[in-house]
């Protein structure tokens, strides 16, 4: 609408080419490139500098923070295998003394049943010869009397006592 209008009018031709127009704004164009040029390149240009070398110094920072990190990683991943592996050691030490405490503690207690066995072995054996020994001497009493019952007299203490001797040598004989 506006461009019927004024070609209506007989208004302004905007693609019409006027070789005097095009060498204002060419000439206006270079005039304002130079002006530029002089005066606003070298703060654009040194803001730039500036910013591009912040940006660099920032990404360095940035590496050398990465690398800082990387390293106390490392350094600490060392240090935790390092305490593992001295967990680990310790572990195993108690390990064996606890493995080294049960076999001293089995070995004390065998050696105490065996000390406690051996005593009642020999206990019971001395108790076997005072009661094999009580037992000779009521037999041989009792052979004596039995005898002398038999006999009908009594026997002379010489007698006596040889009688019990082989009596006693005859049961011992017999074990």
């Amino acid at each position: 609408m506006v461009l019927e209008y004024l070609a209506s009018e007989g208004g302004i031709a905007l693609l019409d080419v006027n070789p005097g127009l095009v060498i204002w704004t060419t000439a206006t164009f270079f005039v304002v490139l130079v002006i530029l040029r002089i005066f606003a390149w070298k703060p654009i240009a040194g803001a730039l500098d500036e910013r591009a070398a912040k940006i660099h110094a920032d990404i360095d920072r940035a590496d050398n923070l990465r690398k800082d990190a990387e390293r106390k990683l490392t350094e600490y991943e060392e240090k935790l295998n390092s305490l593992r592996t001295e967990g680990q050691d310790i572990l195993n030490e108690a390990k064996k003394d606890a493995e080294r405490l049960k076999e001293e503690i089995l070995a004390h207690a065998r050696k105490e049943a065996e000390a406690v066995k051996e005593r009642g072995i020999r206990d019971l054996n001395l108790a076997k010869d005072k009661a094999l020994e009580d037992l000779h001497k009521q037999v041989a009493s009792l052979s004596v009397a039995v005898a002398s019952q038999i006999l009908g007299k009594a026997l002379s203490p010489e007698d006596h006592k040889r009688l019990i001797q082989d009596t006693i040598s005859g049961i011992r004989s017999m074990n």
